[in-house]
């Protein structure tokens, strides 16, 4: 009789944890429903366009480096360029063997799922291809496109906080001009890479307020306002 209350007792509350989980699923997917529903109504509303998965190779530069990892960009034109703030997510896996405590022993895998706000600006022509990243962190933003040595720019404070790779380090100068050094040290302006005609940066998050799109957009506009008015050529 015991054994019987016990099973009982053991499944309901297996139910009760299933009918939780359930629960939070439906949650989540109507949250993410409306939160959709928004970006589009906002995009319809103030001129930007909504492409769902768009066809963009951006996660190649990213964290992750999950090329289909993009799910959402909605895109306008800001102070003459086209810009593009989308939403990108890649899921780790994690494998964890132990003791089992008598000898053996025991695995387990865990996953999370990371997700970020990817900034796009496109210039006028393609570029030679640099990166500007903070110097003490780990950055998908060079990757393999660009090496990994360091190319110095004389500017002693610039240097000893951001590291700039390119794949031509005498295009630097002409890149990173005194001017977008100065901002970034003011910290206006994010970290970058240039990859053809290509400006694209990122942070951790998800896209909450559509209302926030565009000062999301305005420092990387910045940054390519910096860099097309310091005379790049194209290549």
């Amino acid at each position: 009789m015991m054994d019987l209350a016990l099973i009982v007792l053991v499944s309901g509350v297996c139910l009760l944890s299933l009918l939780l989980l359930a629960a939070v699923a439906v949650v989540r997917v109507l949250s993410d429903r409306r939160r959709r529903d928004r970006l589009h109504q906002w995009a319809a509303q103030h001129r930007w366009t909504v492409t769902p998965h768009p066809a963009v190779d951006w996660g190649a530069r990213l964290p992750g480096g999950n090329r289909a990892g993009v799910s959402v960009a909605l895109s306008t034109t800001m102070n003459g360029y086209v810009v593009s703030v989308a939403e990108y997510a890649y899921t780790a896996t994690q494998i964890t063997t132990g003791s089992d405590g008598v000898g053996g022993t025991t695995t387990s895998t865990s996953s999370h799922t990371h997700h970020f706000v990817v900034t796009v600006v496109r210039l006028p022509h393609s570029c030679p291809s640099v990166a500007v990243e903070r110097r003490g962190t780990i950055s998908k933003l060079a990757g393999n496109l660009f090496g990994s040595s360091g190319v110095p720019t004389g500017h002693p404070e610039f240097d000893h906080h951001f590291r700039i790779t390119a794949a031509d380090a005498g295009a630097v100068r002409g890149l990173v001009t005194p001017a977008l050094v100065q901002a970034h040290l003011a910290g206006a302006v994010p970290t970058w890479s240039l990859y053809g005609a290509e400006l694209l940066s990122y942070r951790p998050g998800r896209i909450t307020d559509p209302e926030h799109l565009p000062g999301i957009a305005a420092p990387l506009v910045h940054v390519a306002r910096l860099l097309t008015g310091g005379g790049i050529g194209p290549v």
